[in-house]
């Protein structure tokens, strides 16, 4: 069932992939082995299925590109991990992270545009309106997915939920069933969340709709925050470089990336220094030193924090 779905990934993506069928899962891994995760997926109705997530990717285009469809496609994003982008339009980028949920029309947001922090889990809902509709109203006469796509249509091509509990409520048990009920339990989830969808209004905590422009800007400033690691850097530094406001650029970089600039810094160095730790080529002292601290304690003692032990532990 859904093979015209399943189809669509020989569309969307430019990477190697394969598809793996084990009765009613398919699993979809990105690249040769996986290198850049992989999806399992699940039919649940005709023109409907249901996709979790597990993906890392450092250049989003070695892996997706963008491409219409013929089918008129509903997305239903999730996210449990990660950052998540969609491009809307000509020039502009909405953001969400861990505990939102998004629907969108495939063709007005694209594909996905980016993964802002090379990680990314959650599930995905792939809807074909035209193929579902019918079957659909036949289990829930007032729900009408068609009327739901052109609504969306008719606005910005999405509605975003920010996190809160009534979607933990919805979503969060489909993360963790019991393989004996898995499919009809997905099943008796995915019409509790379109009914939810149908009737859920756009989140009061709008999220910033980014520019090009300010997409362009935060990914120079990624780059001037990473390229040396060693160096002191600030707020009123980056703001003059770029002649932006600091609030403009504290805003904008916490869209993107979800945390506060020196918050994700600080989380990008002790990542990195864990990189150097597993490659075994130089000591704790010279690392502690190559990503910015004035000693191996001070280090140490974020390192712990961060990772959960120390660094001395990690090497073992």
């Amino acid at each position: 069932m859904n093979e015209n779905l399943y189809e669509m990934f020989n569309t969307v993506l430019q990477s190697e992939f394969s598809i793996i069928d084990a009765g009613s899962k398919k699993t979809i891994e990105l690249g040769k082995d996986a290198k850049y995760g992989k999806m399992e997926a699940y039919s649940l109705f005709e023109g409907i299925i249901i996709a979790f997530m597990d993906i890392n990717i450092d250049n989003i285009d070695n892996v997706f590109f963008e491409d219409k469809l013929p089918s008129r496609l509903l997305q239903i994003n999730h996210c449990t991990k990660g950052r998540y982008s969609y491009a809307i339009g000509d020039d502009k980028t909405v953001y969400f992270g861990k505990g939102d949920l998004c629907v969108s029309i495939y063709d007005l947001t694209k594909t996905i545009s980016d993964f802002p922090l090379g990680y990314y889990e959650g599930l995905e809902i792939f809807i074909d309106v035209d193929a579902a509709n019918e079957h659909i109203r036949d289990l829930i006469p007032d729900l009408d997915l068609i009327e739901l796509y052109e609504s969306l249509e008719k606005s910005k091509g999405y509605r975003l939920l920010r996190s809160n509990e009534k979607i933990d409520h919805v979503i969060g048990e489909l993360y963790c069933v019991d393989a004996r009920i898995r499919e009809p339990y997905f099943k008796i989830k995915c019409l509790e969340l379109l009914l939810f969808v149908s009737i859920s209004s756009e989140s009061k905590t709008e999220s910033l709709s980014l520019s090009k422009k300010q997409v362009d800007l935060i990914e120079n400033v990624k780059n001037d925050l990473i390229d040396d690691l060693e160096s002191k850097i600030t707020i009123d530094e980056l703001a003059n470089r770029y002649g932006v406001s600091k609030t403009t650029l504290k805003n904008c970089f916490k869209e993107v990336y979800g945390k506060p600039i020196f918050k994700w810094r600080k989380e990008y160095k002790l990542d990195y220094a864990c990189r150097m730790i597993e490659d075994g080529e130089l000591t704790i002292s010279e690392i502690s030193k190559k990503v910015g601290y004035s000693s191996p304690s001070k280090f140490s003692h974020a390192f712990k924090d961060h990772i959960g032990c120390t660094p001395s532990e990690y090497r073992k």
